[in-house]
């Protein structure tokens, strides 16, 4: 399929309407605080650094690709998080990866890096294989008549696969990935007082923000067996957490660090997954990129689902990614000025908050062709070639990319092979469907759609 095929009488995958201007702050606060994509208004798709007032801060959303370069790459050290947003995953000792910063973060990440990297999520395949076609048999019973929340159907592949990653067949921490999937939840006003020290406390007592510590008894357990010269379980994630060393120390994690980090981990282990859900909206909405795709897995698979396929299946690496560009799993990014910088040619002065949007970033006018259209082979090795890589963004980038990216990935594409190879998804008619964002992107009501078996496979039963 050609892009001018795409572009010709293809239908808009859904998006909140747009502001024309800027909104007052009480209409901010009214509809940014309840779904972020609501107060992202038409200049900030036109213009690529936008200045911008929010109570007492002066901010600046940035999505120049050479301005993100400079924020989250060349000068990141200057660019630090919100302490407002640190402090909600400030779960025991306040040591995580989304909670410290500068030496406490670069130690962390340090010892964390190699637990996660590409060739780790290589490791996992074999089994995130298996696991998935054990879990596509359950699908294919599903009643052709009762339709499915595919955002459950992706946070059910998240928990089992993350379950196993983390802690191979103990299943003990499947409630904890359940509930950080979710956390913090939404967020408020509050997220951006600074409070003073005591009156901090006030999250952990908020809708969402509960629970974290009750699961330091399970991660006690499962710390304590995988440090256990006498451990005869595999090297799953959390003992390769638990006996992590700093190459530049020597030292390992303390208790309180690994609760933090296992905590961490969990609350970002959905995020990469969530595509899933749109991915089989937009195949629904394109059934010429389906049949695309379709064609794909069988040359490619032949009915069959292994690591070196999974490889191969370049269409399906592109529809993830075109679904990340539209629906991106990581929507917002805060930053904190520690000094005045220069972006750009623009003075950022010390004590701002910069923006870097990838909602806006991945469907800015100035960056992308016809960027709220779904293309699929915009990321095709020719077109990719012209773009900036920091115009893409769908797990940030620079030091503080995602750990679990590639996991992420590889959990995507596998958990997607698995479905596309045998069942096709149906949107369930005049159901709402709206993206709604903070922290992670997701359907605000989710996305009904109704399970059919593919012809091929009905076909072979028949016979």
């Amino acid at each position: 399929m050609t892009t001018a095929g795409f572009l010709q009488d293809a239908p808009s995958p859904v998006m909140p309407a747009r502001p024309q201007r800027q909104l007052s702050l009480w209409r901010l606060l009214r509809s940014g605080l309840r779904n972020t994509l609501e107060a992202c208004d038409e200049e900030l798709f036109d213009e690529l650094i936008v200045e911008r007032r929010f109570l007492w801060y002066r901010s600046f959303v940035i999505s120049d690709p050479e301005g993100i370069r400079r924020v989250l790459q060349d000068n990141h050290e200057n660019y630090v998080r919100l302490g407002q947003n640190r402090r909600i995953f400030h779960f025991d000792s306040g040591s995580g990866l989304l909670s410290a910063e500068h030496q406490t973060w670069q130690r962390h990440r340090r010892m964390l890096n190699p637990v996660l990297d590409h060739r780790s999520a290589q490791l996992a395949a074999p089994m995130l294989c298996q696991l998935a076609t054990r879990l596509v048999d359950q699908f294919t019973q599903w009643p052709p008549e009762k339709d499915i929340d595919v955002a459950d159907m992706a946070t059910i592949w998240m928990t089992r696969s993350a379950g196993h990653v983390f802690a191979g067949e103990d299943r003990a921490l499947d409630d904890m990935l359940l509930h950080m999937g979710v956390y913090p939840g939404r967020f408020s006003l509050l997220d951006f007082l600074p409070l003073p020290g005591p009156l901090q406390k006030i999250d952990r007592y908020r809708e969402g923000r509960t629970g974290p510590g009750r699961y330091f008894p399970v991660l006690d357990r499962m710390f304590a067996e995988r440090r256990s010269p006498d451990w005869k379980g595999g090297q799953d994630l959390l003992w390769h957490l638990a006996n992590a060393r700093d190459r530049n120390t020597g030292g390992k994690l303390s208790l309180r660090e690994f609760h933090d980090e296992a905590l961490t981990l969990g609350s970002t282990a959905a995020t990469p997954v969530r595509p899933l859900t749109w991915l089989w909206y937009l195949l629904a909405l394109f059934p010429d990129a389906e049949a695309r795709l379709h064609a794909e897995l069988d040359e490619v698979l032949g009915g069959s689902l292994t690591p070196d396929g999974v490889g191969r299946l370049t269409y399906l690496r592109r529809l993830i990614d075109e679904t990340m560009r539209l629906y991106p799993p990581l929507p917002v990014m805060f930053r904190l000025v520690r000094e005045d910088d220069v972006v750009c040619g623009r003075r950022i002065p010390r004590n701002s908050i910069v923006l870097v949007v990838p909602w806006v970033v991945h469907r800015h006018r100035k960056l992308w062709e016809h960027p709220d259209r779904f293309d699929p082979d915009r990321f095709s090795p020719e077109r990719s070639g012209s773009r900036s890589r920091y115009a893409f963004l769908p797990f940030s980038i620079g030091p503080h990319v995602c750990i679990g990216a590639s996991l992420g990935m590889m959990q995507m594409l596998i958990g997607a092979a698995a479905l596309a190879q045998r069942v096709r998804f149906r949107v369930v008619p005049d159901f709402p469907i709206v993206p709604t964002a903070w922290t992670n992107l997701r359907p605000a009501h989710g996305i009904r759609m109704t399970v059919e078996l593919r012809e091929p496979l009905q076909r072979a039963a028949a016979e």
